[in-house]
């Protein structure tokens, strides 16, 4: 009874937290002038890119105009999946609610950091894989990748719903965001 409580309560947290943001602008955008900014700014920051769109170009203003039609399908794609915040993600690690943290990201994307107790699982993966890894459909998962720009957490989520799994959550802010909030991880490669 105390952990439907606990996660009712981050639900809830993460919830409320997520619409005030919301009525303020574009999740992934604030602290800039427009949407557009924040892709061309943050989606390739040094020689890393966040974004796994073979047709991402890395020139400005091709990107100022491609990125933001990006961000309003990703927004649209993500209506109605439940998210928690960094901190009722953390919340919910502390209480010991149990749960099976997933990390989505793959390949050249996938850069060894986790946060503790996740597993590596992403949107290719087989059903039988899935089946291994996830015995049980309706266990708590939650899902996430790099940052609010990646699309991968998003896609495993989708997967895992369309193979019946039924207590699903994102983390939408990612590895980054569990970072930048100064959260531990742990290096698995």
């Amino acid at each position: 009874m105390k952990h439907i409580i606990v996660i009712f309560s981050v639900l809830l947290i993460s919830f409320f937290a997520g619409h005030l943001h919301a009525e303020a602008g574009c999740s992934s955008c604030s602290g800039v002038e427009s949407c557009s900014d924040a892709y061309t700014e943050k989606a390739c920051e040094g020689d890393v890119c966040a974004s796994t769109d073979p047709a991402h170009k890395h020139e400005k203003e091709s990107a100022k105009s491609e990125t933001h039609k990006e961000h309003a399908d990703h927004k649209e794609s993500v209506k109605n999946v439940p998210t928690v915040s960094t901190l009722g993600l953390k919340t919910l690690i502390d209480s010991g609610v149990p749960m099976i943290i997933l990390d989505a990201r793959s390949g050249k994307y996938d850069d060894g950091k986790r946060i503790a107790g996740a597993l590596s699982l992403n949107a290719e993966s087989k059903a039988e894989e899935i089946a291994k890894v996830l015995p049980k459909k309706d266990a708590l998962i939650v899902t996430y990748c790099a940052n609010l720009k990646c699309p991968a957490s998003n896609a495993l989520y989708n997967h895992l719903k369309s193979l019946g799994y039924t207590n699903l959550i994102e983390y939408p802010e990612g590895i980054q965001g569990w970072i930048e909030a100064g959260n531990p991880v742990k290096a698995v490669k």
